[in-house]
Formats: C-alpha cells, structure tokens, sequence
C-alpha cells in the first residue's frame, strides 16, 4: 500500500478491524464476524446468527447494558453510531472494543438491519512505551471526547448540562496544554 493507492484490506489490518457485524432490532439476532465471535465467546456455529444476550454476555455489564441501549436506538433512529465497551477477563484476556454502524432497511427484504464494523481498542489502552507519551495520548483522548460532548450537548437543549461540558472542556484544555509544555511531543 501506498499513499497514492491505499489498500483496503491492509488499512482494515491496520486500523485494527475484527471484521463486520449486524444486528436484527426484529429478531434480536447478532451475526458476528469469525474474530469478534471469538473475542465475545459466541461458538463458532452461532456467530451467523446469536442471541444478543448471548455476546452481550462477555461484554462488562454496565457496558453491555450501554451497547444494548446504542444498538435499539440505532434501530429507532437510523442514525450513524459509535460505542466502546469493555470484554470480561477470559481466554483472550479483557480486550477494549468499539462497535461503529448504522441501521437502514434491506434494499430487496425491506427488513431493519443495524450493520457496520468492530475494531480492537485494546492495544492503545494499555501502557505502553515511555510514561509521558502514554499520558500525552490519554490527554488527547480526552480532548476528542471533550469536543465530541460540546457537539453533542448542543442539540439536547440543556443549559445547566451545556455549562459541566463547557467546565470539562476547560479543564482538559488545560491539561492538554500542560502535556504540550512539558516538551513531550505530541502522540495522537
């Protein structure tokens, strides 16, 4: 690959892609891709077509619960979505995932599907490499999900809820600006 002709299968690699996942709001059935079945502890038989509950069972409950949530409203809405959750301890050790997609209607069964891709975040939660850069890192995380909240709270119309975002978002800037002075380089 290169920058003039990317390729799509080493930027999925890449970017750290388990694969493709969907969603059945009518029946509740999860078809998950052969490594997310695996990371989620659904039998290899069952990944075509599994319960919800049954992959939500090795997702960290208050995050399941969460995903749960994201995922009906997915199928309300229609509206893109991204949710990160945590995988209970097991074979395959905690792992830190996020599920991005969409819902819209079968073009030839007219039926909802909520379909879209699963990454590993896992490799970017843990320590790694020199104290500073991982701390350099976490505050620009931060500082993504501080701008992502201020679009977010907008549309909802809450003034005292727009107020704790605008202070968050402060106080991130501030710490961002701390790792920025210490003369660390900055890692996105």
């Amino acid at each position: 690959m290169t920058a003039f002709q990317p390729d799509l299968s080493s930027a999925f690699a890449g970017a750290l892609c388990l694969g493709a996942w969907a969603h059945d709001p009518c029946t509740d059935r999860f078809a998950l891709s052969p490594i997310l079945s695996r990371l989620l502890g659904v039998p290899e038989e069952a990944a075509a077509g599994a319960p919800l509950a049954q992959a939500l069972a090795a997702v960290e409950a208050e995050d399941a619960c969460r995903l749960e949530s994201v995922l009906r409203a997915a199928g309300e809405d229609g509206c893109p979505f991204e949710a990160e959750f945590r995988t209970r301890p097991g074979p395959h050790g905690p792992r830190w995932l996020r599920l991005m997609g969409r819902c819209g209607r079968d073009p030839v069964t007219g039926r909802l599907t909520t379909q879209g891709l699963a990454f590993d975040l896992t490799e970017g939660r843990h320590p790694g490499g020199p104290e500073a850069s991982q701390a350099q890192r976490q505050a620009n995380r931060l500082a993504d999900h501080a701008a992502a909240m201020k679009g977010l709270v907008a549309g909802l119309r809450n003034p005292p809820l727009a107020r704790l975002v605008d202070e968050i978002a402060v106080e991130v800037g501030h710490e961002l600006a701390r790792h920025l002075r210490s003369g660390v380089r900055q890692v996105h």
